[in-house]
Order: structure tokens, then sequence, then C-alpha cells
């Protein structure tokens, strides 16, 4: 299946990109398959649940239904995962595999930041 994460030692789970992945809008399912192959390559470099940056995706741009030229309407969010222009230079086009790769990779220094304020939060907790 498309959503079958690799890395099982990982943190970055399975159930949570699951938990994600069940609030993503089902139309955006069929967008999402043209960025399935970049989606799954970061997630197994980087050690991520794909439901995990397949859900970001959805939820950030609807699978880039919202976005023009890659732009968000305030022209302050660019990319697939909606980087903003003020923290991050962003890398590649706005769907490439280099943004999703750079999102993901803030995603994970995000969560990780999280994790280290709160260790006694569950991981649900730490990743909302």
């Amino acid at each position: 299946g498309f959503w079958m994460g690799g890395c099982v030692k990982s943190a970055f789970s399975y159930a949570a990109g699951l938990a994600v992945i069940r609030r993503t809008a089902e139309a955006d399912v069929v967008r999402l398959r043209r960025y399935e192959v970049p989606i799954k390559r970061v997630a197994r470099n980087l050690c991520l649940d794909p439901a995990l940056i397949a859900g970001i995706i959805s939820q950030e741009s609807r699978a880039g239904l919202l976005l023009d030229n890659g732009w968000d309407q305030d022209r302050q969010k660019y990319g697939l995962m909606q980087l903003t222009r003020q923290q991050y230079h962003p890398f590649g086009m706005w769907d490439s595999e280099e943004h999703i790769n750079q999102g993901a990779t803030i995603l994970i220094l995000a969560i990780n930041e999280v994790r280290a304020n709160h260790p006694t939060w569950t991981w649900d907790r730490q990743l909302r």
C-alpha cells in the first residue's frame, strides 16, 4: 500500500502517521499519488512515516490545490508543506522532492524540540 512505513524502530511512528492521515481529505489522496515516490524516498531517508508527510501536505496545501505557483494566498508560505518565507529559504520547486525533504527535516527538528521540552507528554500529544 501507499502508506507503509519502513523504519520500524523509528519514534516517528506508523500509528501517528495514520492519525494524521485519518484527517486527510479523501479528495487529496488522488493528488497525493503524484508525490508518492518522493514522499516515500524522503520518509525512508529520514526514518519518518510517509503517512505523516502526506498528511501534512494534505493539511497545509490540500496537496497543491490551494496554491498559486507554489504560494499561498498571502504569498507568505511556499510549497506543498507551506514553509514560511520569513523563516526558511525554500529549496527546490514547490512540489519537488527537495522541498518535501526540507519540510520533513524541519518537521523532525520541531518534533524533537517539543519532545525535549515536554518529555513526559505522550507521543501523540508531542506530535500534535
